[in-house]
């Protein structure tokens, strides 16, 4: 299960998870698959209204392959990136993207929704912050500025090839977390 729920059974919002899972399911059984795939084209915003938690999935899971082919920081420094992470993710005024520290989780849904979103987007639709690192500012949302899900999906593409999953002990796949609605999240 790649999200854990901090509400009631009747969240909607875990229903919206459940909904990605099936999506999930349905892919590897061999149905009809929902997301996503290299090069598309649709708006990161539209994709996140679109794709229920959990559902999103980087149709670039071979990121060091694809980092040696392409030159993966130019789609990092091309909507501004770099003006807050540092020309190369290692961190400016906002935090490192190859320090190993994930504020709201690190799976390819979570990180595509916090980039489209923003922090404060990504709250209201009930995902909870994990931990704060020495940064308290939130992510401003970019979604408008990223035109589509495979330039997105390259910049994450990106972040990954700077800080590979399991690279940084005690670095591993860490799940977003989410809230019912209206409620104020833990911690």
């Amino acid at each position: 299960m790649s999200w854990v729920l901090h509400a009631a059974e009747e969240n909607p919002a875990k229903s919206e998870r459940a909904e990605g899972e099936k999506a999930a399911e349905k892919k590897e059984m061999g149905g009809e698959e929902i997301c996503c795939k290299a090069g598309d084209q649709t708006p990161p915003l539209e994709l996140v209204k679109k794709i229920p938690p959990g559902g999103l999935h980087s149709p670039y899971q071979d990121w060091a392959k694809l980092a040696k082919e392409e030159e993966l920081v130019k789609q990092f420094r091309l909507p501004g990136c770099n003006e807050c992470h540092g020309g190369g993710g290692g961190g400016g005024f906002c935090p490192a993207l190859s320090q190993g520290v994930w504020f709201w989780g690190n799976t390819d849904d979570v990180l595509f929704r916090l980039v489209t979103l923003g922090s404060a987007d990504l709250e209201k639709q009930g995902f909870t912050r994990i931990q704060y690192g020495t940064v308290h500012a939130g992510m401003p949302m970019m979604g408008h500025t990223i035109k589509t899900a495979d330039h997105l999906w390259k910049i994450i593409a990106f972040i990954r090839s700077i800080n590979p999953p399991g690279t940084i002990p005690p670095e591993k796949v860490i799940p977003g977390r989410m809230h019912a609605l209206g409620e104020t999240p833990p911690g």
